[in-house]
């Protein structure tokens, strides 16, 4: 791999990264959790830095599925 594909992959985690920044947001209002303004940024810094290596794995994932393709009859050859 080049060094471009980390950066690509550096924005798709970006972006994992907001998803599951606002899932939390939602998620402690929906919960009806009164954490207060800091409270809930604590739980967003907590949920991110637990799921950092998930969002890092899944981010190259899905950045390396916008170039490789799956072929049934290579993988039916090994």
């Amino acid at each position: 791999m080049e060094p471009a594909f980390y950066t690509g992959a550096m924005y798709v985690s970006y972006g994992v990264g907001i998803a599951f920044a606002v899932a939390t947001y939602l998620l402690t209002l929906i919960f009806g959790y009164d954490f207060g303004p800091t409270g809930i940024l604590l739980s967003i810094i907590g949920v991110l830095l637990i799921t950092m290596p998930y969002i890092g794995a899944v981010s190259k994932a899905i950045w390396a599925h916008f170039f490789f393709k799956y072929n049934p009859e290579i993988a039916k050859k090994s």
